[in-house]
């Protein structure tokens, strides 16, 4: 029995009763001295309780605040003092051997029957694992709360009903409202919506078409509903409609279901986008204009050119000096290369333009390519040079195509050829393949010209360009032919490529869909193309047999020049009768 205390207790039957107690145990005397300990007190605090020695319960419990280490008075001392039952702030605790510890306390103070306080009774918990959580979960709230404020888009929160719960700053910004007066509303009324005015958001018949509310609707119904949208809505104050680009998001706090509604302005991309859009069709009218204009001027101006051509031709006929017959082929010349200048700019129009015709019919290839062989290797014979023509009897004679078009794109290539090669020769190759189940035609065009480095090259098949500004000057031309053989060739569904090295020739490869034909649908002496300015004539057929040459050198009877021929005709006659 303890004899030296106010209270007198049975050590032994605390033990017994309280021992096994998970919660720990302390009991004081009046003075605040330590009477009793359980074993859960005892590994708390590590201490172990002698009831010989005397200790004050300051001195086991040793009660701090664990953020500012700042001592604080026991509990048990104030609880006896004031006669009530106290507890302990959520930040107080101990320093142990292993760390901080927060706990929980609840000090009784023991009155006897007489009203007279005899000690105290303290229960005591370790609640750091709790504390510890809450801390995590307010310091993750106090982080997410500054994210929240401190985001550049407009973030709101709305309950199951569709209210609004909270709001950070650019969002009260782009709606224009103060934090109070739209809590707890809708998000039309929020905003002063037009439907919602009168009946309020969701009640109108126009809020069944506001797309907005259909999603806020929609996630209130599902769970798993987001979705992303753009809106322009009217602002109360803001004159011009405001777009938003929003999203509709689900999260949960605990058990209750919370709507995030985000929404970024874009106002001002939409107003560049108008704008940029303004200035694309300006620029597309423009650019018609510009196109429209350059197929007018180059169209009319290829009939005086014809006219001069043909009276040349005409007064060549007639007897003539040496001299006259020789400053007359020289402007005859002159007139064929811009009629040849004339007519790129016209095939660059069109093309632009999106007006180049292609035709798709039964064609002759081995009499296309014995006419473009022909004509081609007179030229390389009087430049000295040799023309290897492609092995007709290995390819189909007919398939389909568009003959004018494919002559069109060997004269250019073989014309370039023969304009950058000063000794050698030329070599025009066809042979078909199979690419998969699609088989194909290849044309190539190989010279032992000048040839290219990688970076000339790369500014092949772009208008108005060379591979450099001393060989315009030097070989002349437009810049436009390898262009027009390009766009020519993507609108057959083919491919064009090039492989050369500088000083060492180069070699052009044209791959075209191939479709068989049995038969031509027309003979190709009806149509002719001017595109090689070295040419002493128009348009060649086999050797030894004089071809059915047009009404006019240079003259085709194809795309537009058939309007012009009884212009032509006229401006002849005019010009004789003078």
């Amino acid at each position: 029995m303890m004899e030296q205390h106010d209270i007198v207790i049975d050590y032994g039957s605390l033990q017994d009763m309280l021992g096994g107690l998970g919660d720990s145990v302390i009991m004081t005397d009046i003075k605040g001295m330590v009477i009793f300990m359980n074993k859960a007190a005892e590994e708390l605090f590590e201490y172990h309780f002698d009831s010989e020695v005397p200790v004050s319960v300051s001195d086991v419990m040793r009660l701090e605040n664990v953020d500012t280490r700042e001592r604080i008075i026991s509990p048990v001392i104030r609880a006896m003092r004031t006669r009530k039952t106290m507890g302990l702030s959520k930040n107080i605790g101990f320093a142990r051997s292993d760390g901080a510890v927060y706990l929980s306390a609840t000090c009784s103070p023991i009155i006897d029957s007489e009203g007279v306080v005899k000690g105290c009774t303290a229960i005591v918990r370790d609640v750091t694992r709790i504390r510890t959580l809450e801390r995590k979960v307010e310091t993750d709230h106090y982080y997410m709360r500054s994210v929240f404020e401190a985001a550049k888009i407009g973030i709101i929160t709305l309950n199951v009903r569709g209210e609004i719960m909270d709001i950070n700053d650019p969002a009260l910004e782009t709606i224009n409202e103060d934090y109070i007066d739209i809590m707890g509303k809708q998000f039309g009324d929020a905003i002063h919506c037009v439907n919602s005015i009168f009946h309020g958001c969701g009640k109108s018949e126009h809020c069944k078409f506001c797309v907005v509310r259909n999603n806020i609707e929609s996630a209130i119904l599902d769970d798993t509903f987001t979705v992303d949208f753009v809106v322009a809505i009217q602002i109360k104050g803001v004159k011009e409609p405001v777009w938003l680009q929003m999203f509709i998001t689900q999260l949960w706090n605990g058990k209750q279901k919370q709507i995030v509604l985000t929404m970024l302005n874009i106002s001002k991309r939409k107003q560049k986008e108008h704008e940029l859009q303004e200035a694309r069709r300006h620029a597309e009218v423009a650019s018609t204009t510009k196109t429209q204009f350059l197929a007018n001027m180059s169209h009319e101006i290829r009939t005086p050119i014809n006219g001069m051509s043909g009276m040349i031709d005409l007064t060549l006929k007639t007897s003539l000096t040496d001299e006259q017959r020789e400053n007359l082929t020289a402007a005859k010349q002159c007139s064929e290369d811009l009629l040849r200048i004339i007519n790129d700019i016209l095939d660059y129009a069109k093309l632009e333009n999106g007006k180049m015709r292609l035709e798709n019919i039964d064609l002759d290839l081995h009499e296309l390519l014995n006419r473009v062989s022909s004509l081609h290797s007179q030229t390389a014979e009087n430049k000295g040079l040799t023309f290897t023509r492609p092995n007709i009897e290995a390819l189909p004679r007919y398939v389909r195509g568009d003959p004018l078009r494919i002559r069109q794109i060997l004269h250019n290539l073989l014309t370039n050829a023969l304009k950058f090669t000063m000794k050698g020769g030329i070599t025009l190759g066809a042979y078909t393949f199979d690419r998969g189940q699609q088989p194909y035609l290849e044309f190539y065009v190989e010279d032992t010209g000048i040839g290219m480095t990688m970076e000339e090259q790369a500014k092949l098949f772009k208008p108005f360009s060379q591979v450099d500004g001393s060989t315009t000057r030097r070989f002349g031309g437009t810049g436009l032919g390898l262009m027009i053989v390009k766009e020519l060739v993507s609108s057959m569904g083919g491919e064009i490529g090039v492989s050369s090295r500088q000083n060492n020739g180069s070699r052009f490869t044209v791959l075209l869909p191939l479709v068989l034909a049995e038969k031509a649908d027309l003979e190709m002496k009806d149509q002719t193309v001017f595109m090689n300015p070295y040419s002493p004539q128009s348009s060649g057929g086999d050797e030894g047999e004089p071809d059915d040459e047009p009404l006019l050198p240079g003259l085709g009877t194809s795309d537009e020049d058939e309007d012009d021929i009884s212009d032509l005709l006229k401006y002849c006659e005019e010009k004789l009768s003078d």
